[in-house]
Formats: structure tokens, C-alpha cells, sequence
């Protein structure tokens, strides 16, 4: 049993079918395409941030690594023998301040995990002048064989007020 249409109802059905169809594809097609494309843009965006920080942090690693096997080198040419408490008492004595040595703690700390111990100075001075210490520091600070000075305390001298006196701590790796 068919069902006769005059023209103008053929074409309303026509345009209705064309519609759905058009629904369908737009729905289940061109949409869903567009929201992977805009999905993909993002994971894109993301992943290359994420290149970006190890990118960061391969150049970080690499510097490190380069100061790690500078500072090996150097500990391997340090003079035989070398001590931290010995070399500042040496630098007291070229420096003029061997005399204002009020005292020194030397200490030691194994490291985890590796074959150098933490060798750290306390020392104090006192009625030196700011060149004295100045030259001080500089003696060490400049030291090729990586010296630091972890903590430096200076308070004004007790008999004369352009004298001060200085607590400080000093560290290097020692094997």
C-alpha cells in the first residue's frame, strides 16, 4: 500500500529527511570531530610545556653534573695531606690575624653514600680590624680547594670600637 503525495507534501518530507540526515552527520560526525581536534590542540599544548620543563631540567642536570665532576677534579688535585684546619691556620698566619685566633673546633661528618666527609671550622676572632677580616675571607672564598664559609658573626670589640670580633664556620669535602 503506497501512500500518494502531491508534490508540495514530497518536498516537506524531502526537506524533513535532508534535515535529519544533515542532524545526524552534524551530531555524530563534524561535532564529535571538532571537540577531538580542540581536545587534541590541548593534550598538544600540555605536552609540549611538559617538553619544555625537561628541557629545563636536562640543562639543570647537566650543569650540575658539570660542577659535580669540577669539584671532583679539584678535590683530586688538592695538595696531599690537605686539611681545612691546617689551611686556615696557615692563612691566619698570612694574613696577620694568627695572633687574634681565639679559637678553633674543627669537625668532622661522614657522608652518606659517598667517599668525602663533611670537615667543617669554627672559628673565632678577635679585635681585628675589617681589612684583616676582609682579607680573611677573601683567603678562603678564593681558595681553590672549595672552601665555604657556611655562618659568619660579627659583633663590635669589646676595648676598642673600630676592633670587631668574628665567629665564623668553614666547610669543605674532605676524603
Amino acid at each position: 500500500m503506497a501512500i500518494k503525495l502531491n508534490k508540495r507534501e514530497k518536498i516537506s518530507v524531502a526537506a524533513a529527511a535532508a534535515a535529519i540526515v544533515i542532524f545526524v552527520v552534524l551530531q555524530f560526525l563534524v561535532f564529535p570531530l571538532f571537540e577531538n581536534n580542540a581536545r587534541l590542540s590541548q593534550t598538544i599544548a600540555t605536552r609540549q610545556q611538559e617538553l619544555e620543563q625537561i628541557r629545563l631540567l636536562q640543562a639543570e642536570y647537566r650543569q650540575t653534573a658539570q660542577k659535580a665532576d669540577q669539584a671532583k677534579r679539584h678535590l683530586r688535585t688538592r695538595k696531599r695531606g690537605f686539611t681545612l684546619f691546617s689551611f686556615l691556620e696557615a692563612l691566619a698566619g698570612k694574613t696577620g690575624v694568627k695572633s687574634r685566633i681565639s679559637y678553633m673546633k674543627p669537625s668532622t661528618t661522614a657522608q652518606k653514600d659517598s667517599p668525602y666527609r663533611l670537615s667543617m671550622v669554627e672559628m673565632k676572632l678577635s679585635e681585628i680590624t675589617m681589612p684583616q677580616l676582609l682579607a680573611y675571607l677573601h683567603g678562603i672564598e678564593t681558595s681553590r680547594d672549595m672552601i665555604a664559609i657556611k655562618r659568619l658573626s660579627i659583633s663590635k670589640g669589646e676595648k676598642q670600637a673600630d676592633l670587631i670580633n668574628t665567629v665564623f664556620q668553614v666547610q669543605t669535602l674532605e676524603k
